[in-house]
Formats: structure tokens, C-alpha cells, sequence
């Protein structure tokens, strides 16, 4: 039921907001999913993807948009976590290791905190995650609003809080950006 919410929150979307610019369609994921919310992260008992899975969310988000299955399977944040877990995917603190991401087919390219230039790339069709509210989250940018160049509004896949999918530039830190190959 949540997968059917979440694409009826990206049609009111088109529908809302899609005058005068692009809304990427991308699958959006929440991390307190209850196929996966209760896994650990990482095997690490003290956090569940439901937690601390926003990052890991977005990447699982990017994945199966750009049909980039893991072992013949569908991605979602549970697959993801297994896949990273079993091929050196998390640095120290489940950080989630970029460079294992290039044998399923995601390739990272940087880190920017200039939005114009996260703007390009997705402009580019690069795909964009954004560190939001000072790092407590993440979420896939799919769009966004640049008409009053003084307040621009990014539209997100919110892994968090789906409801809540526009993005204020002062509440973003970094984006980073990925390509699939």
C-alpha cells in the first residue's frame, strides 16, 4: 500500500507543480517500510533502516528507477543493505561506501554544495540525493522550481516523511551526484 501512495503523491505532483518545469518520475521508498523498517543497518543491532536508512533508501530509489537489479532482483533498502553488507558497502559508522555501488551499476561522481551545479547535473540527467535538515536526512531529488531565482524550491522523494516533498535551498547541505551506467 505504501508504493501506491507514494505514486499517487508523485501524480499530484505532475499535476500540482509540473507547469514550467520537469518532475523525474523515480520510485520512492520509506525507510519504515514493514518489509524492511526493522532490519539493521549494517548488521549494526543499534540501528534499523527504519532509523538511519534515508541514504540507503535513496540509493535503493535510484537503483531500481535506472532498472538496475542486485543478483536478479528488484531493489529495495533491504536488498540494498544485504548487497552492501556482503561487498564492503559500509565504511566505518555504516557509511554507505559509493565505490561498491559501481559493480551494480551506479557510479558516484561528486559532492557539490552548489545547487546550480546539483541543478545541472540534473538537468543532465544525473541522479541527485539531497543531505537535508543538516545531515537527519535524505531524499531523491525528481524536480524543481527555479521561476523565482531568489527562493528556488527542490521537490524530493522523502524516504522519511513522503508528505513532505519541497525543499527550501537553506534547509539543503550537499547534494550528491550519481550517474548510472
Amino acid at each position: 500500500m505504501g508504493s501506491f501512495k507514494n505514486t499517487v503523491l508523485i501524480l499530484i505532483l505532475l499535476v500540482t507543480y509540473g507547469q514550467g518545469y520537469a518532475i523525474r518520475s523515480i520510485t520512492a521508498y520509506q525507510n519504515c517500510d514493514v518489509k524492511w523498517g526493522r532490519e539493521q543497518l549494517n548488521n549494526n543491532s543499534s540501528k534499523s533502516i527504519c532509523q538511519y536508512g534515508s541514504l540507503l533508501s535513496c540509493v535503493a530509489m535510484i537503483l531500481q528507477t535506472s532498472s538496475k537489479p542486485i543478483n536478479s532482483r528488484p531493489v529495495n533498502p533491504a536488498v540494498l543493505n544485504k548487497y552492501l553488507m556482503n561487498n564492503n558497502g559500509f565504511k566505518q559508522g555504516d557509511e554507505v561506501n559509493f565505490s561498491a555501488l559501481e559493480q551494480v551499476g551506479l557510479h558516484f561522481v561528486k559532492t557539490v554544495s552548489d545547487l546550480k551545479t546539483a541543478q545541472e547535473y540534473f538537468n543532465s540527467n544525473h541522479y541527485i540525493v539531497l543531505n537535508i535538515n543538516y545531515g537527519k536526512n535524505y531524499g531523491v531529488l525528481i524536480g524543481f522550481d527555479d521561476s523565482d531565482k531568489s527562493n528556488v524550491i527542490y521537490y524530493i522523494n522523502n524516504p522519511i516523511i513522503p508528505s513532505e516533498t519541497k525543499v527550501a535551498a537553506k534547509d539543503i547541505s550537499v547534494a550528491i551526484i550519481f550517474k548510472a551506467l
